[in-house]
């Protein structure tokens, strides 16, 4: 069984697997967004999610250490290494106690404000070619899209450092960050759509879909300031 996803929280993707792996299904390769699935008997494995040593691969001391805990690591997708162990051979926790989440979770910001910056420099990039070609402004709208995500997770990411430096005993200042309304990069993307189908789509059709993308940017930029205000 094959499924096609694109996670960009990692918690929510251990808990997915960890959900199809009670229904009987274990997750046994990933692919640039496509997961391959195999019969398993229902919970038989665990899954966790760890960040690596480099990109698509992980050094021969950290998978000996994994393999001494009867762990297995399944898949090596960028910085992002997807690991199982048997149920049955206890509890599978990569980090139990409060420092080794906080330091996690500060190589996950750190990861996501790299991202940042690249789609930051890809959009202006993007932006200045469109003023030769209109398709660059198409490319700089699903950048955008991709900007708000990245910047949601960062938010959310140091959200939970915040919480967890509070549960240490830390005196924290209050995390303020409000996720952005995902209305608005769905508003981008259907722009983007519509601008690279200039040749393509009839005229109507095209209004139509920039109507909508507008819309779409608006509500999400309502919902957004009624949640900062909340």
């Amino acid at each position: 069984m094959v499924k096609f996803r694109l996670y960009y929280d990692k918690d929510k993707e251990t808990e997915w697997l960890n959900q199809l792996s009670d229904e009987g299904y274990a997750m046994k390769n990933f692919f640039a967004g496509f997961y391959e699935f195999e019969p398993c008997e229902k919970g038989e494995w665990r899954y966790q999610i760890d960040i690596g040593q480099g990109f698509g691969r992980v050094n021969s001391s950290y998978k000996e250490f994994m393999n001494e805990m009867g762990v297995e690591i399944v898949a090596c997708w960028g910085p992002w290494v997807t690991m199982r162990k048997k149920t049955a051979d206890g509890e599978f926790e990569l980090y139990t106690d409060v420092d080794s989440q906080i330091g996690q979770y500060k190589k996950i910001s750190l990861l996501f404000k790299i991202a940042l910056i690249v789609e930051l420099l890809g959009f202006i990039y993007e932006l200045y070619i469109g003023f030769q070609y209109p398709a660059g402004f198409a490319f700089a709208m699903m950048i955008a899209a991709f900007i708000v995500v990245f910047a949601n997770m960062l938010i959310r990411t140091d959200r939970i450092i915040a919480e967890l430096k509070e549960r240490k005993g830390e005196t924290v200042k209050r995390y303020n960050g409000r996720q952005i309304s995902p209305l608005i990069p769905a508003g981008f993307l259907v722009n983007s759509i519509a601008l690279l189908g200039m040749d393509h789509i009839p005229t109507a059709i095209r209004g139509v879909m920039l109507l909508i993308a507008v819309a779409l940017i608006i509500a999400g930029a309502v919902v957004t300031a009624i949640r900062r205000k909340r």
